[in-house]
């Protein structure tokens, strides 16, 4: 998918499954359900949806990075996280 059928299929109610261009994979799996990104082998809710998830996706785009390099990691097996 390029980028302005993305951002036509998050904008609609339709299902659909693609990814952007810093490599966020998105998909909507039922008709007017909600937008799920994929990361750490899950696929989670987006906070925002529609125009509002397409603005954040073009503003990630002019920063140079992922939605998801926001996010922090999750510990290591076997070591305790950082508080």
């Amino acid at each position: 998918m390029n980028e302005a059928q993305l951002k036509a299929a998050i904008t609609s109610p339709l299902p659909f499954f693609g990814a952007t261009r810093q490599g966020d994979v998105l998909a909507r799996y039922v008709p007017y359900g909600p937008v799920f990104r994929w990361s750490w082998n899950q696929m989670i809710p987006m906070p925002v949806q529609g125009s509002d998830l397409v603005w954040l996706l073009h503003a990630a785009d002019e920063e140079g990075h992922s939605i998801s390099e926001t996010e922090k990691a999750p510990p290591a097996k076997g070591k305790p996280a950082k508080p």
